[in-house]
């Protein structure tokens, strides 16, 4: 090679080179800018084909992994039509930053009823202050994710779209709202959003149109996936509760031999259900259909409406969709006020305790052809359990422990969708996958202490925590704060735990039964009483986990924990929520909570 053409070349890093696709990218534009601005005494000039690659920043606030998942995808992308791509945790992010930011994509998840997810806590605080810089240089798109089951779908990926644009930061390419089956919206926001992003006068390689691919939530993991689920056979489903207890909490067992699936402990175990055939029944009845017409299926191919009701979509939760076509249909005032934008409040406790079958048989004139009340209804989805075993402790299988939902409103039974299929319907097998949730691991370190609150089946990964532990041989010390209503009948897993606490596998057993006495009393009640101690072990190092109910028991024990450190720590409040930050951008505060 001649001396000139050695010099007109910038540096590129090769494809075997040890980093990530999107470490690569950011290095190679790193590289491609020093020597684009080096004089021409130096290196002559780059060559056309040898353009200075153009930085993108990827931020994603992720709950469970899914949302990280695709940010790297993006950058993936990104990186092949030109951009030198980074991918930023929100935890992490480093604020001062944003100031400089140029192009900028946003993925994030809602968590909740449109609250930020744990790691774009922060992050909102300070873009949503007083104090966040103006972005008029900045040029932006936002992906969000979220469940249109909640009345405040895509709640935070909304917010922040507002919020940047009110910062005068420009939106290059308007905000998807992805619903649980995201893959399709997700490709066509990405292709759209890196075309736009890169036409602003900066020169950036042409990409073939990305096409979507199979939607999985770990697409690494194995053949299975969301889309492919393992037909597992069902080992066992035991009631945990004792005679007497108002609930019914099953363990359930299963067999991934087989299949190739691994999890580790902290991970989440998808199942896909069918619904119940007796609603089916009734729903079909309703209609006055026989269940022979044919419509659309999941996967676009026609399928009996009766099939179509039973393993396609659902026909328990209403769905906006359908709540306007009612009360267009019917003429329904009240229908009409709950189905507008501003019903949020009054449209939540409405639809308390009320499923499709209601409506329709509330208004029997209003009538649906098979194929248009499919289409007003959403596609059926997996439902998500934290993992209640180890796999080193159960090598090949997977262990649930399920709360059992039934309950009765407006005179009719009600049953949980998939909690019901697995106690009543899955005699043999159960068609699952599994769902990588990196953010809630036990310490790497098997030295270090941990400080878990699970109440009722928010047990479950606390137990694969436990067992993981013991079957590592992990010296760190283990505290488990654990909580129902009755200590004779609803004691989960009474025997296993004290066994642990014999062998010193579980330094502390703290529990709170509500109901066994005149005055309740909770899992954050005992965590008060243990102030100066649990502040001890967080002082050492301790991570500090929460898993159950999102609404009242997680808010609850984040408040306590701050109780905790203003009174055994000495803090003021705002040291205490200081603290409590510091435990979470260390990943020392982990929560997996529903």
């Amino acid at each position: 090679m001649e001396q000139t053409e050695q010099q007109s070349m910038i540096p590129c890093l090769p494809e075997s080179a040890p980093f990530t696709v999107e470490q690569r990218a950011y290095l190679n534009g790193f590289l491609a800018g020093i020597f684009s601005r080096m004089p021409a005494s130096a290196v002559a000039q780059p060559s056309a084909s040898a353009v200075a690659l153009a930085p993108l920043s990827i931020l994603f606030g992720s709950q469970t992994g899914t949302a990280e998942n695709l940010a790297r995808r993006i950058a993936r992308e990104a990186g092949k039509r030109g951009f030198a791509p980074t991918v930023h945790d929100l935890a992490n992010y480093p604020i001062a930053q944003l100031a400089s930011e140029q192009r900028l994509l946003i993925i994030t998840s809602t968590y909740g009823d449109g609250e930020p997810p744990d790691n774009a806590k922060a992050f909102w605080s300070f873009l949503s202050g007083a104090t966040a810089p103006r972005l008029s240089q900045t040029h932006f798109s936002v992906c969000a994710l979220g469940d249109s089951n909640y009345p405040k779908f895509c709640g935070f990926g909304k917010d922040v779209d507002l919020r940047l644009e009110s910062l005068g930061a420009q939106r290059i390419h308007p905000r998807v709202d992805c619903d649980m089956e995201f893959e399709e919206p997700f490709a066509k926001w990405l292709n759209e959003a890196l075309t736009k992003i890169g036409a602003r006068g900066d020169e950036v390689v042409s990409s073939p149109t990305l096409e979507p691919r199979p939607s999985s939530l770990d697409p690494d993991a194995s053949k299975y996936s969301r889309t492919k689920p393992f037909p597992a056979a069902l080992l066992a489903n035991k009631p945990l509760n004792a005679p007497g207890s108002g609930k019914d909490t099953r363990h359930f067992e299963m067999d991934l031999n087989g299949s190739g699936l691994s999890y580790e402990a902290g991970d989440v175990l998808g199942v896909i259900p069918t619904n119940c055939p007796e609603l089916v029944e009734d729903v079909l009845a309703v209609l006055k259909c026989s269940g022979d017409e044919m419509v659309p299926g999941r996967d676009g191919a026609e399928a009996p409406l009766r099939e179509a009701l039973l393993s396609h979509y659902e026909i328990t939760k209403i769905g906006q969709p359908f709540l306007a076509a009612m009360a267009e249909r019917s003429g329904d005032e009240r229908l009409q006020k709950l189905a507008s934008p501003n019903a949020n409040g009054a449209l939540a406790e409405f639809l308390h305790g009320r499923e499709i079958i209601d409506l329709l048989a509330a208004h029997p004139s209003v009538k649906f052809a098979p194929v248009e009340f499919t289409a007003l209804l959403k596609k059926l989805q997996p439902r998500l359990y934290s993992i209640s075993s180890s796999p080193k402790a159960n090598p090949g299988h997977v262990h649930l422990t399920v709360s059992i939902v039934r309950y009765e409103s407006l005179a009719r039974r009600r049953k949980g969708v998939c909690s019901t299929f697995l106690a009543e319907r899955a005699a043999r097998t159960v068609p699952v996958f599994v769902h990588a949730n990196k953010n809630f691991r036990p310490p790497s370190n098997g030295e270090t202490p941990m400080i878990m609150v699970g109440p009722g089946t928010g047990i479950a990964p606390f137990r694969a925590f436990l067992q993981e532990r013991r079957a590592t041989g992990a010296q760190g010390r283990n505290w488990l704060f654990y909580g129902d209503q009755r200590s004779a009948s609803d004691f989960m897993y009474r025997d296993e735990l004290e066994a642990m606490q014999r062998e010193g596998a579980l330094t502390r057993l703290d529990t709170a039964f509500s109901r066994d006495q005149a005055e309740k009393i909770y899992v954050q009640d005992r965590m008060r009483e243990q102030a100066k101690e649990l502040f001890a072990w967080l002082e050492a190092g301790a991570h500090f986990y929460v898993c159950g109910d999102a609404r009242r028991m997680a808010k609850d024990v984040d408040a306590a924990l701050l109780e905790v450190i203003q009174t055994a720590g000495g803090r003021t409040a705002e040291q205490a929520a200081e603290y409590v930050g510091c435990l979470k951008k260390e990943k020392r505060y982990q929560r997996d909570v529903y």
